[in-house]
């Protein structure tokens, strides 16, 4: 006996759910094979399959599968399975000859705990809601039941409804920076195009109010060290010569936030690069450090588990130029041209004609 809830040593004859049989090496080996298929509804919008149930795996000249898994393209992941009365499960103590259907995680490879979800008697549907975050519906009906011939069969369907015939059925998702929504084989999408065109072009996307903002500077690098500061080491470049305009500075305590390094670019085309020279990025085998390349405070990269390193282009598309690095003009030293150094012209000298000195006649 497996797991048996009636608390009887003479009874309890029942089997696992179609989750742990998909686990198990039983019926064919574990996961994937003969016995245990796999369909992808975001691949294959409708597909239909027939079941037998456990109980009656020897007698199976059709050889017809005792588990279905249902991949969503996580870990969790939903297998179906027909829980036949029968041999080994006859004394079953739920569902009897219904079509069941069980979610569990690690992609029903290893231990987890698993749900029931719902069991199905013919004609009965069970619907996944925006099944693996598509935007459209899972439904799985129980076509036809058949326990009259040996072996016993279940004949079950899966339709994955369409959310949209055209870009226009598609709501927006209420996030800014992802783009718009799209029509996809019948799905409501994201397409990721960048409503602000992105840092190459210039903008930074601001989630927080639906905002495109230039990167114009001042630039930013904030880092936080791991247990080997030593090793990492970043610069800034113009794409259009590969000269440095900015470098990190020597970074010697460990686990320890830096102050940011801050300078401002003319408008143009750069790239920032960041390398460890160990080759293990900043996070997270030796800590948990990290980096934000900011602009105005927007950020335009971000990271740390980046092993030898990563890079980052960008535009600054309206900045003010640097500091100049020449020095001004100086002051010119030749002297002001001198006042006249020659006295000016005297006034006459002679005396005037004196009164005459002959007394009168």
């Amino acid at each position: 006996m497996m797991g048996n809830p009636l608390y009887s040593d003479n009874i309890g004859k029942m089997c696992y759910n179609p989750a742990k049989n998909w686990q198990l090496p039983w019926y064919g080996g574990a996961g994937a094979g003969a016995y245990k298929k796999v369909f992808d509804p975001l691949v294959d919008s409708q597909f239909s399959f027939e079941l037998i149930g456990i109980g009656e795996y020897d007698n199976n000249p059709s050889n017809l599968p005792v588990v279905v898994k249902i991949e969503t393209g996580t870990a969790n992941d939903f297998f179906i399975g027909f829980n036949r009365a029968f041999g080994p499960n006859v004394e079953n103590d739920e569902a009897d000859n219904e079509v069941t259907l069980v979610e569990t995680g690690n992609n029903g490879q290893s231990y987890s705990q698993s749900s029931l979800k719902a069991h199905l008697t013919q004609g009965e549907s069970y619907t996944f809601g925006n099944f693996a975050g598509s935007g459209r519906d899972l439904v799985i009906t129980a076509d036809s039941i058949n326990i009259a011939s040996a072996p016993g069969t279940a004949s079950v369907s899966a339709v994955l409804q369409a959310a949209c015939a055209s870009d226009s059925d598609c709501a927006d998702d209420g996030i800014f920076c992802n783009g718009d929504e799209v029509c996809i084989n019948g799905g409501c999408f994201s397409n990721g195009i960048n409503p602000c065109g992105g840092v190459v072009a210039g903008y930074i996307c601001i989630e927080d109010n639906d905002t495109c903002s230039q990167i114009d500077g001042p630039i930013s690098v904030e880092l936080t060290t791991d247990s080997y500061p030593a090793e990492i080491s970043w610069n800034i470049k113009r794409k259009s010569d590969a000269g440095i305009v900015f470098s990190s500075p020597s970074y010697a305590t460990k686990n320890t936030v830096y102050p940011p390094s801050t300078t401002t670019l003319s408008s143009g085309e750069y790239t920032f690069a960041i390398s460890d020279s160990y080759g293990d990025g900043i996070c997270c085998s030796y800590g948990n450090g990290s980096y934000k390349l900011k602009s105005n405070n927007d950020l335009i990269a971000e990271g740390g588990d980046y092993g030898t390193g990563e890079s980052k282009d960008f535009t600054v598309i309206s900045g003010t130029a640097p500091n100049p690095t020449n020095p001004p003009t100086p002051i010119p030293t030749n002297p002001l041209t001198p006042s006249p150094t020659n006295p000016p012209t005297l006034n006459p000298t002679n005396p005037p004609t004196p009164n005459p000195t002959n007394p009168p006649t």
